[in-house]
């Protein structure tokens, strides 16, 4: 019989609880850093790290094989992005629009008032920003067309400046019938490969939209539409995940590249100045304007009803999270506890006037800053592809950097993709009042959609019938039916 003496028992003991609780500690600490909720913050990180590291190593004159490795994990991230973004978009709308078949016979309406308002304030939007991006100019010193190495800086300037006369060479007609080609393709397959990404969101949104009219013998093709949409999202998210190195890596090797290190720092102030300036003026004149000329509101009224979904908004950069409280605040306010949940719903999934409004203004000023000349047919596709994305955009952290890769390809310009990192560096301010925008359209669509209800069912109110018998009768023959 072997006898184990009492202090070494003890110390394996001692051993066995130290492990156990080194274990736990860090699968506290994994889960609490590791997890979707705190990647603005690892994103935040990577736009230190890279500014630092691009900073500290700017004066060493790198050659350019170093940045491109530098650069080459930011490259890997867009590139993944890219493959995504156009299955993402695709299946996204197609979802949106599979939802609307849950609804009512009598929402019908409803859902057509509520689409027109929200394509009407997001339109208003996006042609504020660009608006503004041609008023302000932010991006008038053109710090992108230097992009390259120091050595090469004057060969890249010229060339791009020979880019910029090339795009502004094409008529406005010319322009405006191309649009109108690119939004019906002649070959759906080659539209997704060029890409022509409005040609394959048209064509999507009208599939799903007839596909809704077969009723129960489409609900396994719907349903395999929506499972597809699932996964993409799930792959999308593991990508995203890598944004902070990516990120990081990006600016990293922008700031090496970028010859006049001022003018760059000038036109994001420029740019940030301009995105605020555009979330203000939508926020306290077009969509109070708007509202007060359509229902006759109260804005302030809708304002104070509606402060905690807007602080909340705010303080989480999430629309999904406000939701709850933004549909309490609408029942407050007096609205049909039945527009309340369809509208404010279908508004955070639909209804984005301020991501529509950043990515027209984000994508001009990365136009701007490489001296490139739009002609009105780009800056319409610009406007229509922006409002599209803000749609199609799934719920998702940095959204906004798949939806302006979608605007970019959609204008050909897909070298300048990697510029939309150095955004990044600002995007956690302007995100937080970006989903302020958003949430605060969503209140006011709730109000107005509300409103129009109120006005139809009084002007076409039905005479009180006191008999019950008789009023299913007269439902029976049609007689109460709504005009």
């Amino acid at each position: 019989m072997v006898h184990v003496a009492m202090p070494e028992v003890e110390a394996g003991y001692n051993l066995l609880q130290s492990d156990i609780l080194k274990k736990s500690l860090w699968q506290q600490f994994r889960s609490n850093c590791f997890q979707m909720k705190m990647l603005i913050w690892w994103t935040l990180l990577g736009v230190g790290f890279g500014i630092v590291c691009g900073l500290s190593l700017y004066r060493s004159h790198l050659p350019p094989l170093a940045i491109e490795l530098i650069g080459y994990p930011g490259e890997i991230l867009i590139r993944a992005l890219q493959e995504l973004v156009l299955p993402l978009m695709v299946f996204a709308l197609m979802s949106g629009v599979f939802n609307l078949r849950h609804s009512a016979s009598g929402a019908g309406r409803i859902i057509r008032w509520s689409l027109l308002y929200y394509l009407m304030s997001m339109l208003l939007a996006v042609s504020l920003g660009i608006t503004l991006v041609y008023i302000i100019q932010p991006g008038q010193s053109s710090p992108f067309s230097n992009n390259t190495h120091v050595g090469d800086c004057g060969d890249h300037a010229n060339t791009t400046a020979t880019l910029g006369l090339l795009h502004a060479d094409k008529s406005a007609v010319s322009s405006l019938l191309n649009i109108g080609r690119d939004l019906i393709p002649t070959n759906i397959v080659a539209a997704a490969a060029l890409p022509n990404y409005m040609g394959v969101i048209t064509f999507a949104i009208v599939f799903a939209c007839v596909l809704n009219t077969y009723g129960e013998r489409a609900e396994h093709i719907i349903r395999s539409f929506e499972l597809l949409n699932e996964v993409f999202l799930k792959i999308i998210y593991m990508v995203i995940a890598m944004t902070p190195i990516g990120v990081a890596s990006l600016l990293a090797s922008t700031i090496l590249k970028s010859c006049n290190l001022l003018e760059l720092v000038k036109a994001l102030l420029l740019y940030v100045t301009t995105v605020i300036v555009g979330f203000g003026l939508h926020s306290c004149v077009v969509i109070p304007t708007v509202v007060f000329l359509l229902s006759q509101q109260n804005p302030l009224k809708i304002f104070r009803k509606f402060t905690p979904a807007l602080l909340l908004g705010f303080g989480t950069s999430s629309s999904a999270a406000s939701m709850p409280v933004a549909m309490r605040c609408g029942e407050e306010y007096g609205c049909a506890s039945s527009i309340v949940r369809f509208v404010i719903p279908m508004g955070t999934n639909i209804n984005r006037d301020g991501a529509a409004l950043y990515e027209a203004v984000s994508v001009m000023f990365i136009c701007q800053a490489h001296g490139l000349s739009l002609s009105v047919g780009s800056v319409v596709v610009v406007a229509l592809t922006a409002t599209l994305a803000a749609i199609g955009s799934a719920s998702i952290p940095n959204s906004a950097l798949v939806s302006m890769i979608t605007i970019l390809q959609a204008l050909g310009l897909q070298e300048y993709i990697p510029d939309v990192a150095v955004l990044y560096s600002v995007d956690w301010l302007l995100g937080m009042v970006r989903t302020t925008v958003n949430v605060w359209g969503d209140a006011n669509a709730c109000v107005v959609v509300d409103t129009w209800a109120k006005r139809h069912a009084k002007k076409h109110d039905m005479l009180p019938v006191t008999n019950t018998r008789a009023a299913k009768e007269k439902a029976v023959s049609g007689e109460t039916s709504w005009k």
